[in-house]
């Protein structure tokens, strides 16, 4: 029983003359009949020098001196409940580091999967019109078709002066371009 617990009880009995003390405290104290009546602060100290026992045989037997509070299944001093929280805190931390990498990660690969589909494309234009294929497959992503001459001109006079480090994958573009 801690200190708060003995002034607990004590505040029980305050106001009454008589407490009767228990079979066990009656055989500890032989000065003591069952049934003898006490005063309120004599009880008090019955109950302190009871929790300054337990605390001694604890010390004595290599237990903790702090307070242990019952926990669901387990029992836990406050100095153990706060490094119970402090491991908890500590893994919870890491799952959101690792989950901040990863979306890092992710965002990384999507970019990288955007620019590799932009460098696996070829550009081919002819008389008919203007494609754009997948360098590895072959197949054709899209199509522009010429509606003059012109069109054809101004495509072959881009692609010169551009050369081979023209990224214009984009349908949009050659639209605009052709106009």
């Amino acid at each position: 029983m801690s200190i708060a617990g003995a002034m607990r009880n004590s505040d029980r009995y305050m106001g009454s003359e008589e407490y009767i003390h228990s079979h066990n405290r009656n055989k500890n104290r032989s000065d003591q009949g069952s049934g003898m009546r006490s005063s309120v602060q004599d009880i008090f100290f019955d109950l302190i020098q009871e929790e300054r026992e337990e605390l001694e045989e604890r010390m004595q037997n290599g237990g903790s001196t702090e307070p242990s509070y019952q926990i669901g299944a387990g029992s836990f001093t406050e100095r153990e409940w706060k490094k119970l929280i402090k491991s908890v805190d500590a893994v919870q931390e890491e799952m959101r580091k690792a989950a901040e990498r990863e979306r890092e990660l992710q965002k990384e690969m999507e970019e990288t999967k955007k620019t590799q589909k932009k460098e696996l494309c070829i550009i081919v234009y002819d008389l008919d019109g203007i494609r754009c294929i997948e360098s590895a497959t072959g197949i054709c992503r899209w199509f522009i078709k010429f509606t003059d001459n012109t069109q054809y001109f101004k495509v072959q006079n881009f692609m010169e002066d551009a050369g081979e480090g023209n990224n214009s994958f984009d349908p949009a573009f050659w639209q605009s371009l052709i106009q």
